[in-house]
């Protein structure tokens, strides 16, 4: 027998597998209702509690077309800068002609001419007049221009025959813009016509708040990029992007696609990392299963609901040291593009300082029944027209039905359907 046996391989036991880490939801959730599920106009304004407006910074005028001014403009020249002739003709002292008539004509002599918006000369003496042309600057002194044909000039001096009101065939200093003005409040939406303004009065930049930056992540791989063919019974053309990515940037965002990314949740994870470093706001297509929600929890903290009026689950986050809001949409177009309107849209005003703008609503009366659910509110793709509302009859609505309609019924939870001839609310699209 060997001196130092040799040992048997030890068994070695398997790796504990340690359990997930339970989910951070978001604290203060409103409560749900009698049927389980949040009222939406409470789970958005919850939403909103944790967006926040982007901060302003100087950004230059052609930058800032659309933005929302964050400082009051005041003027600080004049418009115009200098008093001008309006026509060619004598710069006088209208109480210099006071009396002057065809009988008793007022003599004034000629000191100086002034052809040119360059200078405006030397003060203008009592009792004299000078030689303008018009838009020319008129020399501190004078108060009145007498157009040319009105005035006789005789060798250095020029007669009158007729008296001339103050401030006559004048554009005054300061009679469009003056220093001091109030010209652009704060808050006001920087159009062209603003910024005009703004420059006329020789501003370059304006402080303001940036075009909030969002991603539109798409995860399902089902859907195949338009432009691509489709290799498989299963696979559609992605609309969702599309819709979301126009919708945002109509909002004034600064918009970023992915393309479609797988939905394994690891490999989802690192692409929403790497895409949290140019987002103000994610918008994340895809299933919202447990996987998803797992994932997204560690990265942050949550909130999933069931919402009244909006389909399966709503999932929430705030993402990253950033704490990115981030917001789980479902991959239908119809119901992708609903969310965005009634969640989402607020969320982007709010991080340009905008004030929540929710979807018009107007009563029509129905061309056609509807049914009703009895636990939850029904929006129903519509036409609207002439305050009649007719119902868009399909059970899977697209991209192609959402183009056909204007409006979405709003169908109250009932057990009863609604019958033709009654009336609904109507949230107006676009």
């Amino acid at each position: 027998m060997p001196l130092f046996a040799r040992a048997k391989d030890a068994v070695q036991p398997e790796p504990a597998v340690e359990p997930a880490p339970e989910p951070t939801y978001l604290p203060d959730p409103p409560a749900a209702g009698i049927a389980g599920s949040r009222d939406l106009a409470a789970h958005r304004e919850f939403l909103l509690e944790h967006v926040r407006s982007l901060h302003p910074f100087g950004i230059g005028l052609l930058d800032a077309a659309g933005l929302t001014l964050c400082e009051s403009i005041t003027a600080d020249i004049d418009l115009p800068t200098f008093t001008a002739a309006t026509v060619d003709g004598w710069a006088v002292r209208a109480a210099n002609l006071v009396g002057a008539s065809p009988r008793l004509p007022v003599v004034l002599p000629v000191v100086a001419e002034i052809d040119s918006v360059g200078h405006r000369g030397a003060p203008l003496p009592k009792g004299t007049a000078v030689r303008v042309v018009a838009g020319a600057p008129v020399p501190d002194g004078a108060d009145a221009v007498v157009p040319l044909a009105d005035g006789l000039l005789v060798g250095d001096e020029a007669q009158f025959v007729a008296e001339i009101s103050f401030q006559e065939n004048l554009i005054l200093a300061g009679s469009r813009v003056t220093d001091g003005d109030l010209l652009v409040p704060n808050g006001t939406e920087l159009t062209p016509r603003v910024l005009g303004l703004i420059a006329e009065v020789g501003y370059d930049k304006v402080l303001a708040r940036p075009r909030p930056r969002v991603v539109v992540l798409t995860a399902d791989t089902a859907l195949v990029e338009p432009g691509r063919p489709l290799t498989r019974l299963s696979e559609t053309y992605d609309a969702c992007t599309t819709l979301l990515a126009a919708s945002a940037r109509r909002d004034g965002a600064q918009v970023f696609t992915t393309g479609i990314v797988a939905a394994e949740p690891r490999s989802l994870a690192v692409t929403l990392s790497e895409q949290l470093v140019r987002a103000d706001l994610l918008l994340l297509v895809t299933d919202a299963t447990d996987e998803v929600v797992t994932m997204l929890a560690g990265q942050g903290l949550i909130d999933v609901a069931e919402v009244d009026a909006l389909p399966g689950r709503q999932v929430f986050a705030v993402l990253g040291p950033e704490r990115v809001p981030a917001l789980v949409l479902p991959t239908g177009a119809v119901p992708a593009y609903l969310s965005y309107q009634l969640l989402a849209r607020t969320l982007v005003r709010r991080l340009a300082g905008l004030d929540e703008a929710f979807l018009a609503e107007e009563a029509a009366t129905l061309t056609h029944p509807i049914d009703a659910d009895p636990a939850r509110t029904r929006l129903v793709l519509a036409h609207l027209s002439e305050g009649r509302i007719t119902p868009l009859r399909r059970d899977d609505p697209g991209a192609a039905e959402l183009a056909q309609a204007n409006a979405v019924a709003v169908v109250p939870p009932s057990a009863e359907p609604v019958g033709t001839h009654r009336s609904v609310t109507c949230w107006l699209l676009d």
